[in-house]
């Protein structure tokens, strides 16, 4: 072992056999990094970290890093590029579990529901004439006021969207319109899509020729589409007195 030169040592110092020289800590900590034996530094850049390849630590950008986060559909990125990046969800595009929504024209594969509920109209008008029923409102509509006419019932998705665009090809609709009777019964004596007649094909084989007198008559139309405007159209009438 070798001899410590022992000559004015201070606090703080530390002693080098080899060079037979005090060095204080201060300037020991001031050293670069690569100074020390498995430590190689090259080129060092921005960012960089020190990274063990088995042998020394080497700077390196580390293979998967993330560098920036960008923002797709739905999600908004705050500080993409970091330090801390900030994702949220924008509930106007993308359904959430906690906040309630409105989700239009979704499709939804194998769905659980547990206590559904449907929306549905009170128009409050008596019905006559042509009826627009608005699948994208609700897709029950009852027109609780006495019936004042005959009907033509007009299925559509709205004023301004066609059912033929809700619907894709193989998909089916059905609609349920009510029309309460007073002391004269009045009834639905077409049906359309879209403005467009069509012939249901009835239960029981036969369209009605009557309502009935102090009830509510129940129509339960469903649309099957196999083509671009192109439909199957299954009715019904119920009375409910």
């Amino acid at each position: 072992m070798a001899t410590i030169n022992t000559t004015d040592p201070k606090p703080g110092y530390v002693y080098d056999t080899d060079t037979d020289t005090w060095y204080p800590l201060l300037g020991l900590a001031t050293q670069s990094l690569d100074e020390l034996t498995d430590v190689v530094i090259t080129t060092p850049a921005t960012n960089q970290v020190l990274a063990y390849n088995g042998t020394n630590w080497v700077n390196s950008s580390e293979a998967g890093d993330v560098s920036a986060v960008t923002a797709g559909t739905g999600i908004t990125v705050t500080d993409g590029t970091g330090p801390i990046p900030t994702v949220s969800i924008d509930t106007t595009v993308t359904a959430d579990l906690t906040t309630a929504q409105t989700l239009s024209l979704k499709t939804l594969s194998s769905p659980v529901l547990v206590s559904g509920e449907e929306r549905m109209v009170f128009t409050g008008t008596a019905a006559t004439g042509t009826i627009a029923i608005d699948l994208l409102t609700a897709n029950t509509h009852f027109f609780n006021s006495d019936a004042t006419g005959n009907q033509v019932i007009n299925l559509r998705g709205s004023a301004t969207t066609s059912l033929n665009t809700i619907l894709a090809t193989n998909d089916t609709i059905t609609a349920v319109v009510l029309i309460q009777n007073g002391g004269t019964a009045y009834y639905p004596t077409a049906v359309q899509v879209d403005g467009s007649s069509v012939t249901p094909k009835w239960q029981g084989g036969t369209a009605p020729s009557s309502g009935n007198t102090n009830s509510i008559d129940a129509y339960v139309i469903t649309v099957m589409k196999s083509g671009s405007a192109t439909y199957t159209v299954l009715a019904s009438q119920t009375k409910f007195a």
